[in-house]
């Protein structure tokens, strides 16, 4: 039986999984079970884009349906909420995950790792500082990219571990009526920006040219992954 192998996975034999043995009458025989592991930062990419697709349909409704109508408005904004929020998710997973996979090159030391609990560093402040270290940023990038990290992480987290306190409603500048502020946070404009800077960071970290070279070949195999998943698109 085959192993199915998409593109960008890593596949190895690991130790005691290839074996060759003989009989007594000379003939040899082998086995051999192959691993693989499927990164799925390019999947989670792929769910911010198709849910960006879904919040943009239901912006434009936004915008040629709206009406009177309170139960109209209603439904309208929550076609909108849900991918947006779904958006602003996945990239904060994506960047967790791109965290996790930086962390082992970052020489982080103990003293690191125990000011941050100390301080309760916030997670957005983390990824940042991994990814600082190993994309040797230039000060004008750390900024961009702090900003970024940390606003997507704040919002997943407001959408994961959500609270029912009471806020004051707030207005849009496409709306003549206020709403509660996730309806605000969570719309069309703020999930193309989260995605677009989130896919910024990755192709950023892809065209470094400054990676250990197992890193190189991790990133190399995301965006192999992410043209299998029609995300991106090479010049080839």
């Amino acid at each position: 039986m085959g192993v199915l192998i998409f593109k960008g996975m890593t596949v190895g034999i690991l130790p005691g999984d290839f074996s060759i043995s003989m009989d007594e009458s000379g003939g040899t025989s082998s086995r051999i079970i192959l691993s693989t592991a499927y990164n799925v930062i390019p999947l989670w990419l792929k769910i911010a884009r198709d849910s960006l697709n879904t919040a943009k349909l239901a912006s434009d409704n936004i915008a040629q349906k709206w009406n009177d109508d309170p139960e109209s408005q209603k439904a309208l904004l929550v076609a909108e909420l849900a991918p947006s929020m779904q958006v602003i998710v996945s990239c904060g997973i994506a960047l967790d995950a791109l965290y996790d996979m930086l962390k082992p090159y970052a020489n982080l030391s103990q003293e690191d790792i125990e000011k941050w609990k100390t301080n309760r560093t916030g997670r957005g402040k983390q990824i940042t500082e991994v990814v600082r270290r190993i994309l040797r940023l230039e000060r004008k990038h750390v900024k961009e990219f702090k900003k970024a990290i940390t606003e997507t992480i704040k919002f997943r987290d407001m959408a994961v571990h959500p609270s029912l306190e009471l806020k004051n409603a707030l207005s849009r500048p496409d709306l003549e009526v206020e709403v509660d502020w996730k309806f605000s946070a969570y719309r069309f404009a703020n999930a193309s920006t989260c995605f677009n800077t989130t896919m910024q960071i990755f192709i950023f970290a892809h065209q470094n040219k400054n990676l250990d070279e197992k890193l190189s070949t991790a990133f190399n195999n995301i965006f192999e992954a992410l043209e299998e998943l029609g995300v991106v698109k090479t010049n080839a």
